[in-house]
């Protein structure tokens, strides 16, 4: 099979040919269809421990000892790494698999599988009160989660701070009462301006840039704290994948308008540079999968978007 995956220490990330892995006891094979990357990848390439993607799709396609075969064939979504691959395993109960409804499409549930649950637990642990303020600072993927989870399910106030025009548009769509563009305004005045001069309730950071973390601090009110998203390990029950799925059945949200660029596998490598060379305009970049020659499509196929092109 061919996997997206680190070469040696210090070299960038390649395509290569490895073995397809047997599923142990416990778990499933799983064939990719579809799959997201994000700025943790770039990370990971720097010398995190995991492997490779962690916002992937894909159908069942073997067991292992003391699984059910009627797994065979199942489409599922999966928390976890390493999922830039044709082929990956995963636990068959827990560690964020969840069989995906026929009423969610691939790319749908792939947004379920990453950002929109890490965004949602930094809104979670954030803890803004009901009526009260909290400005996200980066509006990317994982932004726009904490953006709906704190104003659309704990009823804060949202201010959003993001530079780009693209980004703040869904900002407002997904449920920020006001963006502010840092490249405009003084980012701490205008927080403070807001809020009545009190500063905000909490900040939420979705980005590392440092002018950011400087203006949520002197935004903040005196009893306002900062929370930093993060990736964070899959849940064993897989309840965040699971309740971004039905927020997404629901209608709640659609989160595939984030997606601004697709590439097929084969492109990968040039997907992961454009991204993490931080591309004006790109916030989430798919990667579709080949299909069997002999299987049919299991859910809606991708729209074609600008600056990648259909398999």
């Amino acid at each position: 099979m061919k996997a997206f995956a680190l070469r040696r220490s210090g070299e960038p990330p390649a395509v290569l040919e490895l073995p397809v892995p047997h599923p142990g006891t416990g778990e499933v094979l799983v064939r990719t269809t579809a799959a997201l990357i994000c700025a943790w990848d770039g990370h990971t390439a720097a010398g995190a421990p995991n492997g490779l993607g962690h916002e992937a799709v894909g159908v069942v396609e073997a067991v292992g000892p003391g699984v059910c075969p009627s797994y065979v064939g199942r489409r599922v979504g999966v928390e976890g790494h390493g999922r830039l691959a044709e082929f990956f395993r995963a636990p068959a109960a827990g560690a964020g698999l969840v069989p995906l409804p026929d009423t969610i499409s691939d790319h749908q549930a792939l947004y379920a599988a990453g950002a929109l649950p890490t965004g949602f637990a930094a809104a979670e642990e954030s803890g803004p009160p009901p009526g009260g303020s909290v400005v996200v600072f980066g509006q990317g993927a994982v932004g726009l989660g904490a953006t709906i989870a704190a104003g659309r399910l704990r009823g804060a106030r949202v201010i959003a701070v993001e530079p780009e025009m693209k980004r703040q548009r869904l900002a407002l769509r997904f449920g920020a009462h006001v963006v502010i563009d840092p490249a405009y305004e003084d980012t701490t005045e205008r927080i403070l301006e807001l809020t009545g001069g009190a500063g905000a309730d909490r900040a939420i950071m979705a980005t590392a840039a440092p002018a950011a973390a400087t203006a949520a601090r002197a935004g903040l009110s005196a009893s306002g704290r900062i929370t930093y998203a993060r990736c964070r390990p899959p849940q064993s029950s897989g309840a965040r994948l699971a309740r971004a799925l039905d927020l997404i059945e629901g209608g709640l949200v659609n989160p595939t308008v984030i997606t601004t660029h697709q590439f097929p596998f084969h492109r990968v490598g040039e997907a992961f540079g454009r991204l993490a060379a931080k591309e004006p305009g790109m916030i989430k970049p798919v990667i579709l999968f080949p299909r069997p020659a002999s299987s049919s499509p299991a859910a809606p196929s991708l729209p074609v978007l600008a600056g990648g092109s259909t398999p």
